[in-house]
């Protein structure tokens, strides 16, 4: 059955064969080779519509899921640059009355659009540095003065990241001896017997108060029941519009946790119901668009993700507009203060980065 899904893809896939490969001055084996490459980029978001969720892809090679979605992630920059280019046409047809280069201006598109694909995957896909955050918090205790919170999100671990991959963010967020490990979604791409055993390097996570989630979007388009069981057992405390209550000696920290709203069920209010009073409150919630509501219940800090940062530099406008203008970084919001991470790594349907890199995010907190 046609998925209607599948046509603005397949419409991109041949904008970029007219626009681009046409007007080359190349042997037509070459330029139907370029429209094979080209098409293996739909041909990859059908393979995923094929599968339960629609949001994955099967379980190819590792090396095989790479290439396909690199292919699908040059045609949408590819399809980017051929805009810009085509704009510039009519301008140089309307105002120097002159012939337009289309195969300078289409090779010129085809070279950037490789360039950028590879080095954009490669720090799509690459382990991230770690990046730190000196963060002041009103009402904070001073024996809770130099807190490390190590946040780790957006791990999308599925055909192209691997148990290799989870295992060097552990490895990397263990040397940095958090006192607390927050995780704010979106953990997986994949069935829990196709991916349990890319994801069990988290079960070595260690932090002197323990490791906190909560789920993100993608975690309902699989098994989120036996995921959710899975990653307990790894020894992963979830807060489902609820808190826990952090101590140290006579003071206490609430960390606190929405359900994500893909749940039907996102209850910030619900998850803060009976904290201590005068306590500073972090909270996780996967998305960052609730933010300006978080604000007026006293949150004192909102970690998000989701956004991947915005990706590259058209792709960050759209994502702005559908994220309440959050997207990357700090923000401050009547006294509250909101991180956005950019991510710990990339969901597989188009995993590039250019110009936002992803991280591995540690927070110190102090007093203010």
């Amino acid at each position: 059955m046609f998925n209607p899904f599948m046509l603005v893809p397949c419409l991109i896939c041949l904008y970029d064969i007219l626009s681009m490969i046409f007007p080359l001055r190349f042997s037509w084996p070459l330029k139907i080779l370029l429209i094979l490459l080209i098409i293996s980029g739909p041909a990859k978001m059908l393979l995923m519509r094929m599968t339960p969720s629609g949001f994955t892809i099967p379980e190819l090679t590792r090396n095989i899921a790479l290439i396909l979605s690199a292919m699908f992630s040059f045609m949408i920059v590819a399809a980017i640059l051929l805009i810009m280019k085509d704009i510039v046409q009519v301008f140089w047809r309307l105002f120097l009355h002159a012939k337009f280069p289309a195969h300078f201006a289409s090779l010129a598109v085809l070279i950037i659009a490789a360039i950028s694909t590879v080095y954009g995957v490669y720090q799509g896909t690459r382990v991230p540095e770690v990046v730190a955050h000196d963060v002041k918090i009103p009402g904070l205790a001073k024996s809770f003065d130099g807190l490390r919170v190590a946040m780790i999100v957006d791990i999308h671990v599925g055909s192209v990241n691997r148990r290799p991959f989870v295992e060097s963010v552990v490895e990397s967020v263990n040397a940095l001896s958090p006192d607390v490990i927050l995780i704010p979604g979106d953990f997986v791409d994949g069935r829990v017997k196709d991916r349990k055993y890319d994801l069990e390097p988290l079960k070595d996570l260690r932090a002197k108060f323990g490791v906190f989630a909560v789920t993100g979007n993608h975690e309902y388009y699989y098994d989120l029941h036996g995921w959710l069981e899975t990653l307990t057992g790894f020894g992963i405390k979830f807060l489902h519009n609820e808190h826990a209550v952090i101590s140290s000696g006579d003071s206490k920290l609430v960390i606190a946790g929405s359900l994500d709203p893909t749940s039907r069920n996102h209850d910030t209010e619900r998850a803060l119901e009976n904290v201590p009073a005068n306590v500073p409150v972090i909270l996780m919630d996967h998305q960052p668009k609730f933010a300006n509501n978080n604000a007026k219940l006293g949150v004192s800090l909102q970690v998000s993700g989701h956004t991947h940062g915005g990706q590259i530099p058209v792709v960050y406008q759209i994502t702005r507009k559908l994220n309440g203008g959050f997207v990357r970084g700090w923000y401050d919001i009547d006294g509250m203060k909101l991180y956005v991470s950019p991510g710990t790594s990339q969901w597989d349907g188009f995993p590039m980065r250019l110009f936002d890199p992803s991280e591995i995010s540690l927070f110190t907190l102090h007093a203010e």
